[in-house]
C-alpha cells in the first residue's frame, strides 16, 4: 500500500507491538501521553470498543487539531488535551480519574 505524505503526515511506529500488549485486556479508561496525529489512539479504540474515555495529551496543537479529526467517529468517549504528560497526576484529577486499564507513551 502506497503512502500519500499529504493525507497522512505521521505514521505510527511499532503499531503491530502495541496492539499486541493490548490484546485480551479489557481496557475502560486509556491514557496515551503523546497523541501525535492520532494514529495509535485510532488503532486502539477499534481493537478496544469497550473503552469508555480515551484521554490524550500533546504538546502541538497541530497535532491535536489532525487527531481530533482522525478521531472524531469516537469523539464521544476522546478527551485531547493540549498538555505535557508530565502533568499526568493533574490531568486525571481535573477529570476525577483514579484508575487507568492502558498506559501509552512513545
Amino acid at each position: 500500500m502506497a503512502l500519500d505524505k499529504a493525507s497522512s503526515p505521521h505514521i505510527s511506529v511499532m503499531l503491530k507491538e502495541c496492539l499486541d500488549f493490548f490484546e485480551g485486556r479489557t481496557l475502560m479508561t486509556f491514557f496515551e501521553g503523546t497523541v501525535g496525529a492520532g494514529g495509535h489512539a485510532r488503532a486502539i479504540l477499534e481493537a478496544h470498543p469497550e473503552i469508555e474515555r480515551y484521554i490524550g495529551c500533546d504538546q502541538d496543537p497541530e497535532a491535536l487539531r489532525i487527531a481530533r479529526g482522525v478521531l472524531s467517529p469516537w469523539r464521544d468517549k476522546v478527551d485531547l488535551i493540549h498538555s505535557n504528560f508530565s502533568s499526568l497526576d493533574e490531568i486525571l484529577s481535573e477529570r476525577k480519574i483514579r484508575t487507568i486499564d492502558g498506559f501509552f507513551l512513545i
